[in-house]
């Protein structure tokens, strides 16, 4: 077809080309625990707002800015809602609070 011209008829009329085939690598075999390259992302299911509150506490800067860059890693590494990373954050506490305890009584100097 080098030469011809083409016209917005025969264009219309013309067959979507086939999309790209995933690029895979026969040397590396897909895993089983890796989320599939052109998989939808798995949306969370929304709390009601009955179910959601906000809260504030009075704590150290540097303590904030570091409890908010943890949940911004983990959201961006996972892309999960903040709301999952921080109710994880809860439970992970909860199963660890004597450590807790123990550091904040240290910080207190007790």
């Amino acid at each position: 077809m080098a030469g011809q011209r083409k016209t917005l008829g025969s264009l219309v009329q013309a067959p979507d080309p086939a999309p790209p085939a995933p690029h895979t690598r026969p040397d590396r075999p897909a895993r089983a625990d890796s989320p599939a390259k052109h998989a939808e992302p798995v949306a969370a299911e929304k709390p009601s707002a009955e179910a959601m509150t906000m809260r504030s506490w009075y704590m150290p800067k540097a303590s904030a800015d570091r409890l908010a860059a943890l949940v911004d890693d983990l959201h961006f590494a996972t892309r999960l809602p903040k709301h999952l990373i921080m109710g994880a954050l809860v439970n992970v506490i909860d199963r660890h609070r004597d450590e807790v305890e123990a550091e904040a009584r240290s910080a207190a100097g007790q």
